[in-house]
């Protein structure tokens, strides 16, 4: 199960500290408790978290091994190096390219290497994540606007990256920005470019069908049931906490 860890499991993991409990989660996540419930059946069926499920009372969520272990390994590599798989990462997010699906099928990586990525580039400024309603909203930063235009840093920028601020990161790519010209795509290119594409969506969408199909019925099942139990111990702690049910 750990290659099938992506980055929405691991900033869910981020959120968890030792006093969280399962009935608050989906307060932490700004989602609803059925989405949290659902994320936390993903988290536990992937041995990343455990948890109580003690009717009435708060659950208390707990970090297995396996999630710190995975924590430690993502703070690491947020404080490596920018380098190339970095950038096409950024390049492909200003060309459109949102979901981990996409991402996935550009870079060719797997999904817990690219949600340690995505991480990594969150926590250097390069692009900003949001929980938003069971999922991830993520966004690029002027700074990683900037450097996706300009390529790689210059070696001496790299080797003093985390040292500089973003302002001064933004300064030291201008004069690289200034030396190339711009280049516009012509009427016959922009075609191509566009057929291209639509291409590459039809052939990430027939990957994605796949990947749908290849799960087995088993599995499906397995995580099913998970969420299933934790929706329901949610929902009788909440009722039994206001009073309507009564033991």
């Amino acid at each position: 199960m750990a290659d099938d860890i992506n980055f929405l499991d691991l900033m869910a993991l981020k959120r968890i500290t030792s006093a969280t409990v399962v009935e608050k989660f989906g307060g932490l996540i700004n989602s609803s408790f059925f989405d949290a419930s659902n994320i936390l059946g993903t988290l536990k069926l992937k041995g990343l978290v455990d948890f109580t499920t003690i009717v009435p009372g708060q659950n208390a969520i707990t970090i297995t091994e396996i999630g710190n272990q995975l924590m430690k390994d993502a703070d690491q590599k947020a404080i490596e190096q920018f380098d190339q798989l970095d950038l096409t990462i950024l390049r492909q997010l200003v060309g459109g390219k949102r979901s981990f699906q996409d991402l996935n099928s550009v870079v060719n990586i797997r999904p817990k290497d690219l949600a340690m990525r995505l991480y990594k580039l969150t926590k250097q400024e390069y692009m900003t994540s949001e929980f938003r309603n069971g999922n991830i909203d993520t966004a690029l930063t002027e700074k990683g606007f900037m450097q996706a235009q300009a390529g790689m840093p210059p070696p001496q920028a790299i080797q003093q990256q985390g040292q500089v601020s973003p302002e001064q990161n933004v300064e030291s790519m201008q004069p690289e920005l200034q030396q190339q010209p711009e280049q516009f795509p012509q009427p016959a290119q922009a075609q191509q470019m566009q057929q291209s594409q639509t291409q590459q969506e039809a052939k990430e969408l027939k990957d994605l069908e796949k990947q749908l199909a290849s799960l087995t019925r088993k599995r499906r099942l397995k995580i099913i049931i998970t969420i299933l139990v934790v929706a329901i111990v949610i929902v009788f702690s909440i009722l039994i906490m206001r009073g309507i049910i009564v033991l």
